[in-house]
């Protein structure tokens, strides 16, 4: 094969080769698909049903209304369950009254932007760093991805980091530990939670329609669309992935 061949299929493998927001896509696209399925799924079966009429603050656990705005602070912050159940219990509560859906959305992000992992990194000296993360299952090579992660992506990887909350953690030791600007750390943190705790709180404070029998067939169309744009630029992905690892 002479260098014309060698370099035309070079070419034609880096035209194949995903771009990295087709991976992006690709994520954002599993979790459409999922939950506008979940959605259909229910809607039809009925699997979930909730009478609108039983849904008032008596049904809310004392713990939950004694903690209050403090209470969530710290279980954003502090708690080891993910916000991705978390943002939409506490949206949920404001449409019933219980919380503001402002002070809710602020004291949450609020809460996601302390620093903790961020300032270990920052401060402490990678050896220690290491044996304390050992301890909470963190190992070096999780560390060293995150290390890459930043390399590849700069900035742009801590807002993307926002939506996997265990990844998250990581690549804030990672930032840390490379002494990455404290201010473009917290602008890209804060752009990246601000847009995804809207979301859930939404989904939190909307969706509990869904569950009652008012849901009807012509509201369930965007759905179908969502299912369907989804699936097709999963399909293409998927093309595309293997003509590349084909070339």
């Amino acid at each position: 094969m002479d260098d014309g061949d060698n370099s035309s299929m070079t070419i034609n493998q880096s035209l194949l080769k995903p771009h990295k927001n087709w991976h992006y896509l690709f994520v954002i696209s599993i979790l459409t698909m999922f939950l506008s399925g979940l959605v259909l799924l229910n809607a039809y079966f009925r699997l979930v049903t909730i009478s609108p009429y039983s849904i008032n603050s008596n049904d809310v656990s004392s713990a939950i209304l004694l903690s209050g705005y403090l209470g969530m602070f710290i279980n954003i912050a502090l708690s080891p369950v993910p916000d991705y159940f978390l943002i939409p219990l506490y949206g949920f509560l404001s449409s019933i009254g219980i919380f503001n859906p402002y002070t809710t959305f602020l004291v949450c992000l609020a809460g996601a932007l302390v620093p903790i992992e961020f300032a270990c990194g920052r401060l402490a000296a990678r050896p220690v760093l290491l044996k304390v993360m050992s301890y909470s299952h963190i190992s070096e090579a999780n560390l060293e991805a995150a290390d890459k992660w930043i390399a590849e992506h700069g900035n742009f990887s801590i807002f993307i980091s926002t939506f996997i909350p265990f990844f998250y953690s990581v690549v804030s030791l990672a930032a840390g530990t490379l002494k990455m600007s404290v201010t473009k750390f917290f602008l890209t943190s804060t752009a990246g939670f601000a847009l995804r705790f809207i979301f859930l709180e939404c989904v939190g404070y909307f969706s509990i329609y869904i569950f009652t029998d008012s849901f009807d067939y012509s509201q369930r169309t965007p759905f179908f669309i969502l299912l369907i744009l989804s699936s097709i630029y999963m399909a293409l992905y998927l093309v595309r992935t293997l003509m590349h690892t084909h070339t």
